[in-house]
């Protein structure tokens, strides 16, 4: 219900009168769910400009597999690339997914940690958002298995430099092809059969100054994810890899 002219003039005549302390109560009193909705309002424009300003852009996705680096290689392994790419940290970054684990013969709790890490890792590649990959010896052989990685003999035709300093350092393992392993767990097939085939698929970065001076608990794998959208940036990380001292 409005309020009549006379009623506006004798409303504001009377907080005219009132001191501070009771000008500060009325507008609260009267006027509180509109200003309570125009702070909301204001608080999410300024959550939205500051995520705006904040918000780094990725440039690769790495993924450490049965491997645990300690917080000093691990920023090497981030902030080391992009100093030595040329990067802004303040507006790129590598993301990083630590802590999978990779196993056929994980039993219990690990079996679940096992299996949750397989899904973290099938739905980052099908989203084309892992791009490297670091991982042991049991962790390479799934994913070569698998048909993840990359062959690393194209790099031949992209980078013949890169790929002769990487010569030394490359594995070869077996990618599975075909097989029957769903008529074989179903119980339709009694003998367990596949297709394969070798590939150079990974790089053994062991010996490498920056994960040497790591002293990890046996060989570190790196190797490119097949479908990685990425592969001029991932190539260049390679050759950071073999260059960082």
């Amino acid at each position: 219900m409005q309020r009549t002219n006379k009623e506006r003039r004798v409303a504001k005549d009377a907080f005219r009168r009132m001191n501070k302390a009771e000008k500060i109560d009325y507008i609260f009193t009267y006027y509180k769910l509109p200003i309570f909705t125009v702070c909301v309002v204001l608080a999410l424009f300024l959550q939205a400009g500051i995520h705006a300003l904040t918000k780094k852009d990725p440039i690769l996705y790495n993924a450490y597999a049965n491997v645990s680096f300690g917080d000093t290689l691990r920023e090497e392994l981030t902030d080391g690339y992009l100093a030595y790419s040329g990067k802004n940290p303040n507006k790129f970054e590598i993301t990083e997914y630590p802590d999978l684990y990779l196993s056929e013969d994980a039993s219990g709790e690990n079996h679940q940690y096992a299996y949750a890490s397989r899904i973290k890792v099938l739905g980052s590649i099908s989203a084309k958002r892992m791009d490297i990959v670091f991982m042991n010896k049991e962790a390479y052989d799934l994913m070569s298995e698998s048909g993840l990685l990359a062959d690393l003999k194209s790099i031949q035709e992209i980078d013949a430099s890169l790929y002769k300093r990487l010569e030394l350092y490359l594995t070869d393992n077996t990618v599975i092809l075909e097989d029957n392993s769903v008529e074989f767990d179903l119980g339709e097939a009694s003998v367990y059969s596949a297709v394969t085939e070798e590939q150079t698929n990974a790089v053994n970065v062991t010996s490498l100054p920056l994960i040497h001076r790591a002293q990890t608990d046996g060989d570190v794998y790196a190797a490119i994810i097949a479908n990685s959208p990425r592969i001029t940036e991932a190539l260049s990380y390679l050759d950071y890899l073999l260059s960082a001292d």
